[in-house]
């Protein structure tokens, strides 16, 4: 059930993720094309920096369920598969600690940006929000690396029922 709804959520925000790049790229071609013409669109700048901020962030929960990210396999297919497992342990603390702070320290510079109105320096778009979606992706991001230690360390008796989140075991060996 977890499984599901982490898996759906994270699939939803690579998707606005995608929409963000289709964004970026529509705004950035009409500025051109309008600044060509001597119109050019005011803001651009400060939308295009935003929605790649998310852009970046959002799909990173779905990244790692899917055991995309860059990786250093060629050292765990070396070493045994004792030192795989400690191997395991400290990448997943590290970087489960990583976004942890991460997603904690956004969210406090989103609520204090929240509270003295900062926002964009062109177009006056309200900051915060942005703050918040990256904070939750990173979050989110936590909760897929809490799910993957799980299924990693627990008994292989129950890896048959995994699912995209479980897939971590199969991989690394």
């Amino acid at each position: 059930m977890v499984d599901k709804l982490i898996n759906a959520l994270s699939v939803w925000l690579a998707w606005v993720s995608g929409a963000c790049i289709v964004g970026m790229m529509l705004l950035t071609s009409a500025d051109v094309i309008l600044r060509y013409l001597g119109y050019p669109i005011r803001g651009t700048y400060d939308v295009v920096g935003l929605l790649g901020a998310l852009a970046v962030a959002l799909p990173i929960a779905r990244t790692q369920i899917l055991n995309r990210h860059v990786s250093m396999e060629f050292m765990a297919q070396r070493d045994s598969s004792i030192a795989r497992g400690i191997a395991q342990v400290i990448t997943f603390a590290l970087s489960f600690g990583t976004y942890l702070l991460l997603a904690w320290q956004l969210a406090v510079l989103a609520a204090k940006l929240k509270s003295i109105g900062r926002v964009s320096d062109t177009v006056e778009i309200p900051l915060f929000p942005f703050i918040y979606a990256i904070a939750f992706g990173c979050a989110l991001m936590c909760v897929v690396l809490l799910l993957q230690s799980y299924r990693y360390f627990r008994p292989a008796k129950d890896s048959a029922t995994t699912m995209d989140v479980g897939s971590v075991r199969q991989n690394a060996e």
